[in-house]
């Protein structure tokens, strides 16, 4: 159900899970559910973009540990 609301279902997969849907209420009213809430979710999730300097500090960080990889 998650990577059918999620979109990660192949075409295939994808037809299977649409044929049942038209056969199971239950299914149907679950999946509709599911899309309402990862909807809800994605609108009232607050994104920010990180501080530069914080992107700095990261990219520095993994750029040493890569060094010291080697």
């Amino acid at each position: 159900m998650s990577a059918a609301v999620d979109g990660e279902l192949s075409s295939t997969e994808e037809q299977q899970f649409l044929s049942h849907l038209t056969k199971c209420k239950e299914c149907t009213e679950e999946f509709d559910e599911a899309k309402k809430t990862k909807l809800i979710i994605k609108e009232r999730v607050v994104r920010f973009k990180a501080p530069l300097s914080l992107v700095n500090s990261i990219m520095q960080l993994t750029s040493l540990s890569q060094r010291e990889t080697v």
